[in-house]
């Protein structure tokens, strides 16, 4: 047993032993709140049934709980929805066809509400083999109305409702049957809450003129499949540590070559080779399968089966350029990186003032490029070199340029300023009415 199937099942046997505890805990009353416990979708006729019901009320909150270690795919063992007057739950494994439930997130003409939502669609996409439409991720819109990015469900219901919902069987074995009542209970929750959720969040939004900008972001992050980004594979890896140009350039092609592996085995892209497997390999380059079987944090299997593709494309990797940051060298000028610290900052108190979460507009790693390609310019227009028109930081059609890229460009050049005040009614920075 692995161990994550083992803290799965240990996870799954304190459920049982617990489950009249946690199934009696009380609901929020609230008239978006469905009452009761949950309706148990165990036929074709009781899932037409619900699709109908929720095709009246014109919005859904959809999630579903699966296994996602076993397999290159998450396994979907249990799919959950709900509307502001019912809760279901549908097994898959029992043998109870998911599709229209399916279908109907896909559907243009219901709303569907998710909160990290973008692995629940997949199965979505997967089955329809299209797109998921006309969906709100509730983790994205919370995060333009002041909570931070991202925020967990539980923290998300608590701070817009002041209610406190169980977590306590987020890692369990949800593909073992049966399933408790205190598990059940849980996955209910899951949805219970989002449409109440929503109508807070909505509201906010509709007063702050920023409907349009959670409905933007939300099309754009749950759009297709999740972005596979090598980059952050590779960050990840090395823990953040700095790494050589030229190992940069190896590990890359390791975590393209692992991902490679992985879904053609239908595997885990860590359970076919660790991070700790990926930066040995990197230290060690081995230039052959006999030394790479040395390599103790490689699976024998893996070696076995794939030995010689890993040596082959450490070898290639060895010969190709190597990887180095755009403006590396700018970037090492203390001064430099100071300024572009002192930006950060005055960027997130920018951000954090106007109920932005500043790590949804950009990350660091974004911010510091976009910066150093101004500051480049701005070294070679001292120096009288030809240099194209600055760099924008987002793009014009973009709700990020109108919330905050207008004044994120004036500032860097010195036409805009930052003046703040502290608003004791909401515990908090604001902007100073000149700057509204």
């Amino acid at each position: 047993m692995s161990h994550h199937r083992s803290k799965r099942a240990q996870h799954h046997a304190d459920a049982e032993r617990d489950q009249e505890q946690h199934s009696d805990k009380p609901m929020l009353e609230h008239a978006m709140v469905p009452k009761g416990t949950y309706e148990l979708l165990e036929s074709a006729a009781a899932v037409e049934e619900f699709v109908n019901h929720v095709r009246q009320v014109g919005v859904i909150a959809f999630d579903t709980e699966f296994i996602g270690e076993e397999s290159f795919r998450p396994k979907i063992c249990l799919v959950q929805i709900s509307t502001a007057e019912r809760v279901a739950l549908l097994d898959p494994l029992s043998g109870v066809d998911p599709m229209p439930i399916y279908q109907l997130v896909a559907d243009t003409s219901v709303l569907t509400l998710v909160h990290a939502g973008e692995q629940d669609l997949m199965a979505v996409k997967q089955a329809i083999n299209g797109n998921a439409n006309h969906v709100v991720d509730t983790q994205i819109a919370a995060s333009l109305i002041g909570l931070p990015w991202p925020s967990s469900l539980g923290n998300t219901i608590e701070h817009l409702t002041g209610f406190h919902i169980d977590k306590a069987h987020t890692f369990t074995e949800w593909d073992r049957r049966p399933l408790s009542k205190s598990q059940l209970r849980y996955a209910a929750d899951d949805v219970r809450y989002l449409p109440l959720v929503w109508s807070h969040i909505k509201e906010q939004l509709e007063r702050e003129n920023r409907l349009n900008w959670a409905m933007q972001e939300s099309a754009t992050q749950l759009a297709g499949e999740p972005e596979f980004d090598p980059d952050r594979q590779m960050r990840r890896a090395s823990r953040g540590e700095p790494l050589k140009p030229a190992v940069k350039t190896i590990l890359r092609e390791l975590v393209l070559l692992r991902r490679e592996l992985a879904q053609a085995e239908d595997q885990p892209q860590r359970t076919m080779l660790s991070d700790g497997a990926l930066m040995e390999l990197v230290r060690r380059k081995p230039d052959n399968i006999s030394a790479l079987a040395e390599i103790r944090f490689v699976p024998q299997p893996v070696a076995q089966r794939h030995g010689q593709r890993i040596v082959d494309c450490i070898r290639a990797a060895k010969s190709m350029p190597p990887i180095r940051e755009e403006f590396a060298r700018l970037l090492e000028d203390t001064a430099v990186r100071a300024r572009i610290d002192a930006m950060w900052l005055a960027f997130q108190t920018r951000c954090m003032a106007t109920n932005i979460a500043p790590n949804l507009v950009t990350s660091r790693a974004e911010f510091t490029s976009w910066l150093a390609a101004r500051i480049d310019r701005e070294h070679k227009l001292a120096k009288g070199l030809p240099v194209e028109a600055a760099p924008l930081p987002f793009a014009a059609d973009d709700w990020r340029a109108q919330s905050i890229g207008r004044w994120l460009s004036d500032f860097i050049d010195g036409r805009g300023e930052l003046a703040l005040r502290w608003d004791a009614a909401s515990g908090g920075l604001r902007l100073c009415e000149d700057q509204m």
